[in-house]
């Protein structure tokens, strides 16, 4: 049964159309901004579980568009390193102080932004790139659901076309995405109301994505290098202030 009251559910929905939408248009971002939001609804750990169930519903959703650009090997790479993060981060979720996690989080992402907008080019970096920041994206997956900065951090630096980005990083949070909700399961820390109000914002995932494909077609890949960085800087503040303030 839906356990929260109608103008929560009301609230979260519409966060959910948003930030389903900009996950559509930029390859990324949809727990990102979606947790810092939810979790001044329904409370930390729940928006966490929310996120994850309901952004790994999106990337199966959105699986048949994007599974023909991926780049095969740093998928491997990403979603094997993701592996060896996730069971740490599941482990501060249960225990560690959350805020902390958000401080953290919002600083490294703002000095990624930061690399990124004075034009670090990463394009020939040694592979130990995307395997660290593998590791820090499973971290982050099951400790706050935000696993996508360290992510969009390597492809960003590699100057990556905005197709392969998005394809490559849906297949990662797709597989990291199921990956995670097992390892949520397992230790009971997903309940089954969590489970009826995922199945019923998923309406209003499917219409973000739907809006977020046609306003995708307008993007040119400047305009989407622009759009990522500013994503990532709204959502470096977001988690400092609910970190600092929440």
């Amino acid at each position: 049964m839906i356990d929260i009251s109608l103008w929560s559910f009301i609230a979260v929905a519409i966060v959910v159309l948003l930030t389903a939408c900009t996950q559509a248009v930029v390859g990324f971002g949809f727990a990102l901004l979606a947790v810092p939001v939810m979790m001044q609804i329904v409370g930390l750990q729940r928006a966490v579980i929310l996120a994850s169930l309901i952004g790994t519903a999106n990337n199966v959703f959105q699986y048949q568009d994007l599974k023909h650009n991926q780049d095969k090997q740093q998928v491997k790479r990403f979603l094997l390193a993701s592996c060896v993060g996730a069971p740490f981060g599941l482990v501060a979720f249960i225990y560690a102080n959350q805020q902390v996690l958000k401080i953290l989080l919002g600083i490294g992402v703002l000095f990624g932004v930061l690399l990124l907008a004075r034009g670090r080019d990463l394009t020939h970096a040694h592979v130990s790139l995307d395997w660290s920041m593998g590791v820090i994206s499973g971290f982050l997956l099951t400790s706050t659901s935000t696993n996508g900065p360290p992510l969009v951090f390597a492809m960003q630096a590699r100057k990556s076309d905005p197709q392969v980005f998005r394809s490559t990083l849906n297949m990662v949070f797709l597989v990291s995405g199921i990956y995670g909700l097992v390892l949520f399961a397992a230790f009971g820390e997903i309940a089954l109301s969590e489970i009826w109000i995922s199945l019923a914002l998923l309406p209003s995932m499917i219409a973000g994505v739907y809006a977020g494909r046609l306003i995708r077609s307008r993007v040119d890949p400047d305009r989407f290098r622009m759009l990522v960085l500013i994503l990532l800087a709204l959502a470096g503040l977001s988690s400092l202030y609910s970190g600092l303030l929440g």
